[in-house]
């Protein structure tokens, strides 16, 4: 009988690992998830879910073997309150993003995740930022008033401008939620790319494939002070040249 080739071997390893690492995920989230809904309902706070859940993405980069670079956090004030766009790849953007970089960064989360079990729960609970995409003008009205609420505390907010994972790797158009509440706020923008993650889980797919760099760079922030509304599309443009200049399609 002639032994399986060592590639064979190689791809059922990595195969099993990410079988595994899939499996890990399902408990850190429930472990951390569960501790954070525990945290804040006897605090009254939602400052456990920032906390954990930058535990929650080291722990899940740590089981697929994921290292993360990131580039140009000198460029930004980390007591300082920002409109963050990113280019979007995968899952692992969320985990590299809130494992790697060091801002009090908060995500524009679709209800849809509410119904997740104790993930659900604990994103209720916490500070990020959850929206009805079927209603725009609640889900601009409840980001506007998160934003104004908080806007001296270092608080960022986060928008995966494509409006949903890039299925080839590419940047495509970007909606203009992020450079409207940038615009309405005076908040500065901060165009941040992501290279690298959709290899570890593409779009419609769910074993995991583990091992390999993340790399993040936040660009210079932009000013929106003196930019009109009705240059948004402009600014928009900007932002999304400013993101692809940074991003690696093949890293």
């Amino acid at each position: 009988m002639t032994p399986p080739a060592p590639a064979l071997l190689t791809r059922m390893g990595r195969w099993l690992w990410g079988l595994g690492a899939d499996l890990a995920i399902f408990f850190i989230t429930v472990f951390l998830g569960s501790l954070a809904i525990a945290t804040i309902l006897i605090t009254r706070r939602g400052w456990a879910v920032d906390v954990l859940g930058r535990i929650w993405g080291r722990w899940i980069l740590k089981v697929c073997g994921i290292q993360v670079e990131v580039e140009g956090i000198d460029r930004v004030d980390r007591t300082h309150s920002y409109v963050i766009v990113s280019n979007h790849l995968s899952n692992f953007d969320i985990f590299a993003t809130l494992a790697a970089v060091p801002l009090a960064i908060h995500f524009v989360a679709k209800k849809e995740l509410l119904r997740l079990p104790v993930f659900g729960q604990a994103l209720a609970l916490s500070d990020h930022i959850v929206i009805d995409r079927a209603n725009p003008d609640s889900a601009i009205a409840c980001i506007n008033q998160r934003v104004a609420s908080q806007i001296d505390t270092g608080f960022c907010v986060l928008f995966y401008a494509e409006g949903t994972r890039s299925a080839d790797g590419r940047v495509h158009a970007f909606k203009k939620g992020g450079v409207t509440l940038a615009l309405r706020t005076g908040l500065p923008i901060v165009p941040m790319s992501i290279s690298g993650t959709r290899k570890f889980l593409p779009k419609r797919h769910f074993v995991i494939r583990p091992g390999g760099r993340v790399k993040i760079v936040l660009g210079t922030p932009i000013e929106t002070k003196d930019y009109p509304y009705e240059r948004r599309d402009e600014l928009n443009e900007r932002v999304r040249a400013a993101i692809i200049e940074n991003y690696v399609e093949d890293y």
